[in-house]
């Protein structure tokens, strides 16, 4: 009889070993952080988002918590952490891209260019607007940047933050300063690409009034090529913002 109790005793250990509390070297890679402070491993974390009713999340297939409850999580997908939305709509998880004394995180959005009547939807203080589900007109989809350092409260990522973060690093800093001298460069080929496109279509109007057919003045070429630059330049290099970011955590293990 005691040999009975002792093997289904063993046999249910599995059923009670899911979606504990565990410690950070706990082997299971997906849980979810909870606002109380608590972090629950899991062998499975989905983000449900059942038709017409609210969002939730569910471990194991079995335990449930509401998106309210959770400040970030971690699946097969990567690591999310939250960003609330202070007006009152659905809360998004921006996702984790670099990790480390610096981490990179960012949440993908649709944008609609043209009026809404509702106002600019956004978070306010990380400097969206203008998004969701309201509106009317064309829309397009961009990815919103942020960072935290010490993982601390998370700001834009922009020049300017990131110059203040990485200050302690030097190497970080030369490459802060390499990044605004070709923002610089990029900004004036572009607006001298700009001008000669304006000069070029101008000729190119005033020289057809004086003939039969309509004839491109070959500065337009010229100032096209020349907008073109930055664009083309950028697919083939890395952003030096990253490589500063990078080289920070790197120096900082």
């Amino acid at each position: 009889m005691k040999k009975l109790i002792f093997l289904l005793c063993l046999f249910s250990l599995p059923l009670f070993s899911f979606s504990q509390v565990g410690s950070d070297d706990d082997p299971r890679t997906h849980f979810v952080g909870l606002a109380n402070g608590q972090k629950v491993y899991a062998r499975r974390v989905q983000l449900k988002s059942p038709f017409l009713k609210s969002n939730y999340f569910l471990l194991d297939d079995s335990i449930r918590y509401e998106v309210g409850a959770v400040r970030y999580y971690q699946n097969e997908n990567g690591f999310f952490l939250k960003i609330s939305d202070p007006y009152g709509g659905t809360d998004d998880f921006a996702q984790r891209v670099l990790s480390g004394r610096i981490s990179k995180y960012y949440v993908s959005k649709t944008f609609y260019n043209n009026y809404s009547p509702y106002g600019p939807y956004g978070y306010g203080r990380y400097g969206y607007g203008g998004f969701g589900g309201y509106g009317w007109g064309n829309s397009s989809r961009r990815n919103i940047y942020f960072f935290s350092k010490d993982n601390g409260e998370l700001q834009n990522y922009n020049y300017n933050n990131l110059r203040e973060a990485l200050r302690d690093n030097p190497g970080s800093l030369e490459l802060m300063d390499q990044y605004r001298k070709s923002k610089y460069l990029e900004t004036g080929v572009s607006l001298a690409g700009a001008g000669l496109l304006i000069y070029g279509f101008t000729q190119s109007f005033r020289n057809s009034a004086n003939t039969t057919g309509f004839q491109v003045n070959p500065t337009v070429y010229a100032g096209a090529a020349l907008i073109s630059i930055p664009w083309f330049t950028g697919i083939f290099k890395k952003d030096k913002l990253t490589q500063a970011v990078e080289l920070y955590n790197y120096n900082q293990k």
